[in-house]
């Protein structure tokens, strides 16, 4: 599936209006759409961020996505994003959940320095690991000892087709109804159908350890990669982890 816009499976969810978009296709035809999406992802990372049992791991006007724009660079013109929706009575197209993807890119330590806030907590860079309190985006890989010898074996196969989960999310009205999952799992049919063969992914994601390792890792991914960043980074009340996760499907 590589059209711009198109539905993965008609029938996957009891929701008809699960579509397929480049950036391009929202940038240029649906830019409310893209308006409306950027407005779902801040609203669900906010009210995460701020309703966890661990306390306020970041204030609610700690936006995920400053800008339009901060979605389409962060998912570039090789990523697409999937968009469930749903129509009100004006026949306007809401978005209730989504999720993006886009082949893994190994961020230099330059990259990571100059990117937004929220995103340069990404990936391991090639620079020593900082101090805990810094913002720097630098994770700390946790070593073959702790990921274990199939994975490691895995990932030392670099003829393997990487890409990076970029975000999966929910609209907090229609969560605990197995939205995720299904989403989740058309994510990963697009990745495949977009190999010229079939053939094992190595997958790779970015997220926060009090909000969603533990999904993640009931799912079959493995965590390669820690950092701690304290009370107070980007104003935090408790302090929070960013933790680098991997899978071979």
């Amino acid at each position: 599936m590589t059209t711009n816009t198109s539905t993965p499976n008609e029938n996957f969810l009891p929701y008809s209006n699960l579509r397929l978009y480049s950036t391009k296709s929202l940038q240029e035809d649906h830019a409310d759409l893209l308006f409306s999406l950027t407005a779902l992802i801040n609203l669900c990372y906010s009210v995460g961020h701020t309703s966890s049992p661990c306390g306020i791991l970041l204030p609610y006007s700690s936006l995920r996505l400053p800008t339009q724009a901060s979605l389409v660079g962060e998912v570039g013109e090789e990523g697409f994003v999937l968009i469930l929706s749903i129509e009100t009575l004006e026949g306007v197209q809401v978005p209730i959940a989504s999720a993006s993807a886009k082949p893994f890119k190994e961020l230099g330590y330059h990259e990571v320095q100059e990117s937004e806030l929220l995103t340069n907590f990404k990936r391991k860079a090639a620079a020593p690991v900082l101090d805990a309190a810094s913002s720097s985006g630098i994770i700390k890989d946790l070593g073959s000892s702790d990921i274990g010898e199939p994975l490691n074996a895995l990932r030392a196969d670099t003829a393997l087709p990487k890409w990076e989960i970029l975000c999966n999310v929910v609209h907090p009205d229609y969560q605990k109804r197995g939205i995720a999952d299904e989403i989740y799992n058309a994510l990963i049919a697009e990745i495949r159908g977009r190999e010229p063969e079939p053939k094992r992914i190595h997958l790779v994601i970015t997220t926060m350890k009090e909000l969603r390792e533990a999904y993640y890792q009931r799912r079959g991914y493995v965590t390669t990669g820690e950092k701690r960043f304290d009370k107070g980074v980007g104003g935090s009340e408790v302090g929070f982890s960013v933790v680098e996760m991997e899978k071979i499907v």
